[in-house]
């Protein structure tokens, strides 16, 4: 109902535009030329008489020749009478040995109605006198007769010499009077329509845009705030299943992080009741079967900080990222680890100190386990920051490089167990990134090793 609204005042507005310039503009007539304007031209020499020459040239006998013709009488109206003249006519007027032929180059339209008329005011036999008159009119005004020739009308007079005097009646030029009246039309519609044209754009695409970015900001937090009501009813029932659908998303999340954190918590009763059990073993199963509980602690201790850490949510915050960075590579270089950083400016950004900095130290602890030294390179454009951190270890193939982000998954191939770690690492890293809208990818170097990339948006 709104649109239909909206495009039904659209129309009223345009066709209002419309009425109001043919109220406002005057009527406009074709540039017609009168016999009396033709006449003398053809008398005069080389140009057409000015209003006042042709006033001064006319006689009374001329008037009268005029009238008794039905000629036109605007230049001797009647004592007492007066009328608005045609539009005047610019007259092309040539002389030239034979005879005038029709606008289209025949003799087919000569307007004989017309040859007495013209032949009383030059005063000379019809016969002299060709009139191709491409369309003609007959008005009275208050007793006088005004005959005119529509555009391109041709007029020849046989001179007595042979030759021919002709005057033209120039056509209409593009754009003629009703297209003129059509462009200001359509000039004037489209200036009024293209501000409510944006102004209805503007009201229709206004709730969309802000439902597209509470979509986005689902994506990457999903305790983003709902999205407000407002727009037309059908966004707004959109909005409401939109906000339904976030709320069962996250109790479902919840649900499934405090299922996994009962589970991971009740296993270890078991689990110690076993350990006392098999305390008795003899060697080497003893150790082995021991060493094989102890991995399942610390799987299940993991899984508890993990879901634990999910559960918390992130609490945002301006912070320096360089700053927290170097903190990370100075605390393992104090401990004896080859940890470097590409110093540069400050970067600022919004986030949970206590969860980036865990991010951070996952990945750089990954590297030195498997490449022995890591270096630290952050920079920031186009309203993101980019950490990258590259290690010498042997990288990881590009069909596995996303797989590494799933919980406990691990490559045995070069990411062995000796070197500790369950595979919780790279998942909790990319929690973290999602939930401050950023994104993580693996990409190994050319001159060996893998490089981590984190992009987060700056503040």
């Amino acid at each position: 109902m709104r649109t239909f609204l909206l495009t039904v005042c659209a129309l009223l507005v345009s066709s209002g535009i419309g009425l109001g310039i043919l109220a406002w503009r005057p009527p406009m007539l074709p540039p017609l030329a009168s016999l009396f304007d033709v006449a003398a031209a053809l008398r005069m020499d080389d140009t057409p008489p000015s209003p006042a020459d042709a006033a001064g040239q006319g006689s009374a006998t001329d008037g009268r020749a005029m009238n008794a013709a039905g000629g036109d009488d605007r230049r001797m109206p009647p004592p007492g009478m007066d009328f608005m003249p045609p539009v005047p006519a610019d007259l092309d007027v040539l002389t030239q040995a034979t005879p005038p032929l029709a606008p289209d180059g025949t003799d087919a339209r000569l307007s004989a109605h017309l040859l007495p008329r013209l032949a009383m005011l030059l005063r000379v036999r019809p016969d002299a006198l060709r009139v191709y008159a491409t369309d003609s009119h007959m008005d009275r005004h208050r007793g006088g007769v005004r005959m005119t020739l529509g555009p391109a009308s041709v007029v020849g007079w046989q001179q007595p010499d042979g030759r021919w005097r002709i005057a033209r009646v120039p056509g209409e030029t593009f754009p003629n009077l009703l297209q003129e009246d059509i462009l200001w039309l359509l000039g004037a519609g489209v200036l009024v329509l293209l501000q409510l044209a944006w102004w209805f754009a503007h009201a229709l695409s206004a709730p969309i845009h802000r439902f597209a970015e509470a979509a986005q900001r689902l994506g990457a937090d999903t305790g983003a705030p709902p999205v407000p009501r407002d727009g037309p009813p059908e966004m707004r029932r959109a909005v409401d299943a939109f906000n339904t659908m976030q709320g069962r998303v996250n109790r479902l999340l919840h649900e499934r992080t405090h299922l996994i954190a009962a589970i991971a918590h009740d296993l270890r009763t078991p689990l110690t009741r076993l350990s006392f059990r098999l305390d008795g073993l003899p060697e080497p199963m003893g150790a082995k079967v021991d060493a094989d509980l102890r991995e399942m602690k610390t799987m299940i201790s993991a899984a508890l900080d993990f879901m634990r850490d999910r559960s918390l949510g992130t609490q945002r915050q301006p912070l320096d990222f360089r700053l927290l960075v170097e903190s990370v590579a100075d605390d393992l270089v104090d401990v004896g680890y080859d940890v470097a950083i590409v110093p540069g400016p400050p970067v600022t950004l919004d986030g949970d100190p206590v969860a980036l900095r865990r991010a951070v130290v996952n990945l750089v602890e990954n590297g030195l386990k498997y490449g022995q030294r890591v270096r630290l390179r952050l920079r920031a454009g186009h309203g993101e920051c980019l950490l990258e951190v590259d290690d010498d270890g042997p990288g990881v193939p590009e069909t596995m490089q996303q797989q590494v982000f799933a919980p406990f998954f691990r490559l045995e191939s070069s990411r062995n167990r000796d070197t500790g770690g369950i595979g919780l690492g790279l998942a909790t890293v990319r929690a973290i990134v999602l939930d401050h809208g950023g994104s993580i990818v693996l990409r190994n170097r050319k001159e060996g090793g893998l490089r981590v990339v984190v992009a987060l948006p700056q503040s």
